[in-house]
């Protein structure tokens, strides 16, 4: 599965390349130690020296003879850290009745707040100024922001859109990792969230989409470049968590 990922990817684009390594050690690290590992570690080895990248001892992925920075692998493995979290308190949410019924949308963004921050220490904040407005969770560690979230309740496909390019708006070339967080109060959510789903890949800029964590996980993965010069302007990737709530 690794080597057709690898094939999948074009090594000319640089911005591609780079969200494909932090996905890759994403994948290796859950990998590490399992049955057969030292196997598939030579294999996955082979398959990316073929594109001219190694395989460092503490699972980087670099150019031939070149070194990265620790930082993008950590802001890498927060984003991952990030969607794990609001994933799992999605589900206790959503098991939860009593305790989303009539909720706003800010009071459901302040439950997610406090998931993440018991986990990131008080550094995801809300309602916080970045690129072209006030996000509705900001993960910041340093000084690099590692995942921007949107909160939308679903009120149809163009809400979505506008969402969608809200977060957008709150990307720059040092924060591109974002998750969109749609509330459902729906009474077919399934069919409100393949909606959802066709909107985003609708977009003018949707250059990507990928469902891989679609049976598992509820989440779909996109990339979306931004309005503007399209050489200038940043690619986001965005994942979709939906939330089914009461």
């Amino acid at each position: 599965m690794f080597t057709s990922f690898v094939e999948g990817v074009d090594w000319t684009d640089e911005e591609q390349v780079q969200r494909a390594l932090g996905a890759f050690e994403g994948m290796l690290e859950e990998c590490t130690g399992s049955y057969g590992w030292d196997e598939t570690l030579a294999k996955i080895t082979a398959a990316l020296a073929r594109d001219g990248y190694q395989v460092s001892p503490t699972l980087q992925i670099l150019p031939v003879g070149e070194w990265r920075p620790e930082v993008a692998r950590h802001d890498a493995r927060a984003y991952g850290d990030s969607l794990r979290l609001l994933r799992g308190a999605r589900n206790a949410m959503e098991r939860s009745s009593l305790l989303t019924t009539g909720m706003s949308e800010e009071r459901l963004r302040d439950v997610l707040l406090v998931a993440l921050n018991a986990y990131f220490e008080g550094q995801s904040t809300g309602e916080t100024l970045n690129g072209k407005g006030k996000t509705d969770i900001l993960i910041r560690i340093g000084d690099r922001n590692v995942s921007i979230s949107e909160c939308k309740f679903y009120d149809g496909p163009k809400s979505v859109t506008k969402a969608l390019e809200q977060l957008l708006g709150y990307t720059d070339n040092g924060g591109r990792r974002t998750s969109l967080l749609i509330f459902y109060r729906e009474k077919d959510p399934d069919a409100r969230i393949a909606d959802t789903i066709a909107a985003i890949r609708a977009h003018p800029h949707c250059e990507s989409f990928d469902s891989s964590r679609a049976d598992e996980d509820r989440q779909w993965g996109f990339v979306v470049r931004g309005s503007g010069d399209p050489g200038r302007a940043p690619r986001a990737e965005v994942a979709f968590i939906p939330f089914v709530i009461a």
